[in-house]
């Protein structure tokens, strides 16, 4: 199940999730005084436009009342430059 899946069953908003991992970073100390996971940095996650740390990803499962492991990933980052564009 996806992300974006596992946190719509759930009945999480972006902000929700968002909040409840910047609060588990913040008691793991991964996260600086004052710094936030946004629901854009989420979002990214969820559609697979950005990689999450195993912080976050632990952080996640602690959202949705998994265990570490029940949340995993198959990310690859995109390539980068001008490979495959056409002019």
């Amino acid at each position: 199940m996806s992300l974006r899946a596992l946190r719509t069953v759930s009945g999480l908003t972006l902000e929700q999730v968002a909040l409840s991992v910047t609060e588990e970073l913040h008691r793991r100390k991964v996260l600086k005084a004052g710094a936030t996971v946004s629901r854009g940095t989420l979002s990214a996650i969820e559609s697979g436009l950005r990689g999450a740390s195993v912080d976050m990803l632990e952080a996640l499962a602690v959202a949705y009342g998994l265990a570490p492991a029940d949340i995993v990933t198959d990310y690859q980052p995109r390539p980068r430059g001008l490979e495959g564009v056409v002019a």
